[in-house]
């Protein structure tokens, strides 16, 4: 048992003096050009047909002292962003299995802490803490309860994946074919009840992932869940069908999420009608689009014909 200890002990301070010193180094880079001398770079102040490299004081002598300082300091704030650059790419190698597993571990344990403290670094502390690690842990998740809330979502969509999977797999054994829109109403419910353990606090889980720093792997979460749905489904379009049926159905999610977080009722039964309905909606909304679509082709053959026939009468065709 100690050794594993020590181990996640020695994984933790190690990356925390990983951030520590380039943040050191990097301030001291800062502070070396700032504190002292001139902050602005040198000028050519040179004047005259000989263009003299030294720049004329105000009572006709020549004063190279502040250039040659302005060089120094400018050669000084090089040489601190070299050691910047070298501390980052020797002692902050990619992340290893062990760190990656030990922030799992970490992750997992934080989640019975959300209730408590939201989707914070405080869960991240206590579940850390659960596991006998120090508090100072939260140092290894420089993004604090974003990466809980990712962590938390990228689960629960393997869960749904593997759901669908075994979906499949029953219904090919009972040589059954997939009816799409029961289908996907039963795979959106079952990774929609995913998120009721935690129902009170996910009103700020869904804050968080709209932040602009966090935008890009959030829409990735939801193609994930939507692209798996279409995906176990049976979809198998290859034009601009597979962009407008994930785009309808990321947007039913969404919209079925945001009022199951409102929803009052036993075992969130309006929320589940809800979704029902806006299936319906999408449903028909595909009719219609194909309905235009004919209805498009059909016109246009129309008035070709008439233009080819109004050539045939004026004698155009035959010019």
């Amino acid at each position: 048992m100690a050794a594993p200890c020590i181990n996640r002990f020695a994984l933790i301070f190690r990356s925390i003096s990983r951030t520590a010193l380039s943040r050191c180094n990097r301030n001291g880079g800062r502070f070396m050009c700032t504190s002292t001398g001139n902050r602005n770079s040198p000028q050519d102040t040179s004047s005259g047909p000989g263009g003299s490299a030294s720049s004329q004081t105000s009572n006709g002598g020549y004063n190279t002292h502040g250039t040659a300082q302005g060089a120094q300091y400018t050669d000084e704030l090089d040489n601190s962003e070299d050691l910047v650059n070298e501390v980052e790419e020797e002692e902050m190698p990619e992340e290893t299995e062990e760190e990656y597993q030990t922030k799992q571990a970490v992750l997992k344990a934080s989640l019975p802490f959300v209730h408590q403290y939201g989707w914070t670094k405080k869960a991240i502390v206590a579940g850390a803490e659960s596991l006998g690690m120090p508090s100072m842990v939260h140092g290894m998740f420089p993004r604090g309860g974003a990466e809980l809330v990712f962590y938390f979502y990228e689960e629960s969509n393997k869960e749904l994946e593997s759901f669908l999977k075994q979906k499949v797999k029953e219904l090919k054994e009972k040589d059954e074919k997939i009816k799409t829109g029961p289908f996907i109403h039963d795979a959106i419910e079952t990774r929609l009840r995913m998120i009721i353990p935690y129902i009170d606090k996910w009103p700020q889980a869904m804050a968080i992932q709209t932040l602009p720093q966090n935008a890009v792997q959030s829409w990735t979460n939801l193609s994930r869940v939507v692209d798996d749905i279409w995906f176990y489904a049976g979809d198998q379009s290859n034009d601009f069908n597979w962009y407008t049926k994930r785009g309808s159905l990321a947007a039913v999610y969404k919209s079925t999420e945001i009022y199951l977080i409102q929803d009052r009722s036993e075992d969130y039964t309006d929320t589940w009608n809800f979704l029902e309905n806006r299936l319906e909606d999408v449903v028909s909304a595909g009719h219609l689009a194909r309905n235009l679509q004919e209805t498009n082709t059909v016109l246009s053959e129309g008035a070709k014909g008439f233009c080819v026939m109004t050539r045939n009468l004026l004698g155009m065709n035959n010019r």
